[in-house]
């Protein structure tokens, strides 16, 4: 063998035995030569100078002159790390791993992991779904191997927990292996274990524990960004008296769900609410931190502030100190209800997009209002305009992601400021949120699946 392989069989010995796959190496005339440690625990009646006549799953490979390796995985174990290797959310990780253990490796299986408040979770999987319920810390049986003692455990008798026996049912022999820092896998029979059983055990426990510790961290992260995203993302619109309102809020990034432009209401305790609508510039998280930095700061500002020219030379102010280098663009605007019906409203615009104004006829106007973008320069000005809304009359506030939205067949085209005004026109007559919603699919219309900015916008209409 030597002479016709380039390597005696102690080197081929000392090759395979690195390998967790079972390995057979035979001769010509069908003799095992060489048996890897793998395969002496799956196949232990498989020894050298034992004949084999080949196994149909195995793979095999010719290596010269006559001889053979033959490659034997188990591939229900492998097919299940598979499964494992493909969920990403914690508890249903815990679910597949328990269940694919019940399946594969014994009798009764019971994942115990860690919980809050230093209590345990007994994840079992029943004749109908996985079950939990949660314990104090106490699980002496397994003590060893939930604070990393012991690779792998014999457990004669399980003890106190919450393990879920079915009634009537004596376990003989357990096995607990790691999953995880603090946690366990533990499989029940009413036999007991070869050691070829107890390796199976041992190499799906290894495959789980890595499983659900990745599943674990990205359900925190998970977690994290969704707390993080609500705060970035616009509040529900409020109840006011005397006021109808809808609005549009669609990031450029659908994954992300939040973007640059933003719209707020703060309602007060009078009846008169402070809102607005901005655009920072640039796009994804970097845009969206910063435009929840400039709602917050917005709210706290108007708890003492509701001149909406003072409001956003505050807003300058506040800005510039923390050092950002992106600017806003925003209209702020104060509400006040009329006691003769229809609203009476005072808005100061920061280098954005004119207001629009939809009368009850059907006409379009401009609010003219003008002022420096926010956040970047010292010495900025911002001039007041005010309008009177009558009862079904309608102020649209909007960020250039509409203007600037690019046709899908023809992407020179822009949807621009003239299409606008004819479509707020066409929506003579309707209610706020019916009027939010045709601009939405208007928008969306002439976008098709093309990318497009952020786009915001938020209709004040006189009840």
């Amino acid at each position: 063998m030597s002479h016709a392989l380039g390597i005696d069989l102690d080197g081929w010995q000392r090759l395979v035995d690195g390998l967790r796959e079972a390995v057979l190496v035979v001769d010509p005339v069908g003799t095992i030569r060489v048996r890897n440690s793998a395969a002496a625990t799956k196949f232990p009646r498989l020894g050298p100078g034992e004949h084999f006549s080949g196994i149909e799953t195995a793979r095999h490979h010719e290596i010269g002159e006559g001889w053979s390796a033959w490659y034997i995985s188990d591939t229900s174990l492998e097919q299940a790390h598979l499964r494992l290797a493909s969920s990403t959310e914690r508890a249903a990780t815990l679910k597949t791993i328990v269940q694919l253990a019940a399946d594969l490796l014994g009798d009764h299986c019971v994942a115990v992991v860690p919980c809050s408040r230093d209590r345990l979770e007994w994840w079992r999987a029943g004749s109908a779904d996985v079950t939990v319920t949660r314990t104090p810390r106490r699980a002496s049986a397994i003590s060893g191997v939930l604070v990393g003692a012991s690779s792998h455990t014999r457990i004669a008798e399980l003890g106190e927990g919450g393990w879920g026996l079915p009634d009537g049912w004596k376990p003989g022999v357990s096995i607990a292996v790691p999953l995880g820092v603090g946690g366990a896998l533990v499989v029940v029979r009413r036999g007991d274990f070869t050691a070829a059983d107890v390796e199976r055990v041992r190499l799906f426990g290894r495959h789980a524990a890595v499983a659900l510790e990745s599943a674990s961290r990205l359900s925190e992260q998970g977690r994290m960004i969704d707390v993080l995203r609500s705060s970035l993302l616009p509040s529900p619109l409020p109840e006011l008296r005397g006021v109808a309102m809808g609005s549009v809020y669609l990031p450029a990034h659908h994954r992300a769900q939040v973007g640059g432009d933003f719209y707020d209401v703060h309602p007060r305790t009078d009846g008169t609410a402070t809102f607005a609508l901005g655009d920072v510039c640039g796009h994804g998280l970097e845009a969206a931190v910063h435009s929840g930095r400039v709602r917050q700061s917005l709210q706290a500002l108007s708890l003492v502030e509701t001149n909406p020219v003072r409001l956003l030379h505050l807003l300058n102010t506040s800005l510039r100190a923390t050092g950002s280098k992106l600017f806003t663009t925003l209209v702020v605007g104060e509400l006040v209800p009329l006691g003769a019906g229809g609203l009476r409203l005072t808005l100061a615009s920061g280098g954005h997009p004119v207001p629009l104004v939809l009368r009850a006829d059907g006409r379009v106007e401009d609010v003219p209002t003008s002022g420096a973008i926010v956040g970047i320069l010292n010495d900025v000005r911002f001039h007041p305009e005010s309008v009177t809304l009558a009862p079904g009359e309608t102020l649209v506030l909007y960020s250039d992601g509409f203007t600037e939205a690019r046709a899908h067949n023809d992407r020179r085209e822009l949807f621009g400021d003239d299409r606008l005004r004819k479509l707020l026109h066409e929506c003579a007559g309707m209610a706020a949120d019916a009027m939010a919603r045709r601009f939405r699919e208007a928008v969306l219309e002439w976008l098709g699946p093309g990318d497009h900015d952020d786009l915001a916008l938020l209709t004040v209409q006189a009840r």
